[in-house]
């Protein structure tokens, strides 16, 4: 299930899984570490490309990415505490993949995991069930020609 996460919190956990920290950060927004503030400049890059794809591109077309406490959307992160708007483990693939990309090192598998998750949270979005039997059953009765002019039990004439 997809979980929010604060900006901190991302930040934070990109930066240990890369090895560029050994615990967690005290602060991101407006940290004197470089990785940590190149990593927040990043951010606002990951999230351009997930509000390109489905279903982030219908919840957050606006371009209001990250939210505050109080639940206004921003535009870009502005406290520690800013909630990211959309799938906060996709966050931190996104991190550690524009991260790498930025540094010249190998990135190949961390792409793979940010575009794989990506796909998946896309897909679940856009799978939807559409019950045929129900809607064939209901056309069936009127005589419709998807009915073929016959009602069976169960909606559907075969």
């Amino acid at each position: 299930m997809s979980q929010l996460v604060t900006v901190k919190d991302a930040i934070s956990q990109a930066s240990l899984e890369i090895g560029i920290t050994q615990r967690e950060i005290a602060s991101a927004v407006g940290s004197n570490d470089q990785d940590i503030a190149q990593m927040l400049a990043l951010l606002s890059l990951v999230a351009a490309e997930v509000m390109m794809e489905e279903p982030y591109r219908a919840t957050l077309g606006d371009g209001l990415w990250c939210f505050s406490s109080s639940g206004a959307g921003k535009p870009k992160p502005t406290a520690d505490d800013d909630l990211i708007g959309f799938d906060g483990r996709l966050a931190v693939d996104g991190l550690k993949y524009r991260f790498l990309k930025a540094k010249g090192l190998e990135f190949g598998e961390e792409m793979r995991d940010f575009l794989s998750r990506l796909n998946k949270l896309g897909a679940r979005a856009n799978s939807r069930v559409l019950d045929l039997d129900a809607a064939a059953g209901s056309l069936d009765r009127t005589g419709s020609p998807s009915g073929f002019g016959a009602y069976m039990p169960g909606g559907r004439v075969q």
